[in-house]
């Protein structure tokens, strides 16, 4: 997984799991709950929709040992711009 700098705000993650295994998509930050999606099988996608703040989130697979596999990333850590004109395609 790519990391990705986000602003704050509310954004909608959309998972496919392309493999064969089993797959889910959790965000976890110390300061709030934990949000995960369901557990997909091949084939099947999910939406999750989370509002991030400035504060960096860990993101990663749950399911198994996939995130000690490196099936996991960062995102977040950005403040919001008011000069942000949309080019970065989010």
């Amino acid at each position: 997984m790519s990391q990705r700098t986000l602003a704050p705000g509310w954004y909608t993650f959309v998972v496919t799991n392309d493999g064969q295994a089993r797959h889910a998509l959790d965000i976890k930050d110390p300061g709030i709950e934990e949000e995960r999606t369901e557990t997909l099988d091949a084939g099947e996608s999910a939406n999750l929709t989370v509002t991030l703040s400035a504060d960096v989130y860990d993101v990663y697979c749950p399911v198994g040992n996939h995130r000690e596999l490196g099936m996991e990333t960062t995102v977040g850590g950005r403040a919001a711009s008011t000069t942000d004109d949309g080019a970065d395609g989010y």
